[in-house]
């Protein structure tokens, strides 16, 4: 009797146990294929990418945008810069610098704030 019982628990036991692998096989399968998937759309976005950096490339060519430029220069009306019209960084102003409170007179203000507020 006893014997059966540990044979019901041990064939039980093993039929748990090919759920088990076979969910981890599935499981694995599935993982499998997202990443083959995600590996074909990575190589898809390189070469898109390096499709573009090629035609970015002859697109800024000087000559052809010299070209563009006489051919549409009464649409542009481009002139050539002179060097006076050059800055350096020293020419150019900064922003002004707002003042902040230190960090004691922050809190300190905030406080008087919280303080003063009617309930």
């Amino acid at each position: 009797m006893i014997g059966r019982i540990v044979n019901v628990a041990l064939v039980l036991a093993m039929v748990g146990g090919a759920v088990v692998t076979y969910n981890l096989k599935h499981e694995a399968e599935k993982a499998a294929t997202r990443v083959s998937r995600l590996h074909t759309g990575i190589a898809k976005e390189r070469e898109a990418i390096a499709f573009l950096k090629a035609e970015w490339s002859m697109l800024s060519q000087p000559g052809r945008l010299q070209q563009l430029i006489a051919r549409y220069q009464d649409h542009f009306r481009l002139e050539p810069f002179s060097a006076n019209q050059v800055a350096t960084l020293d020419e150019i102003p900064l922003r002004p610098v707002s003042p902040e409170p230190a960090a004691g007179e922050a809190t300190l203000a905030a406080a008087v704030a919280i303080m003063e507020t009617p309930r």
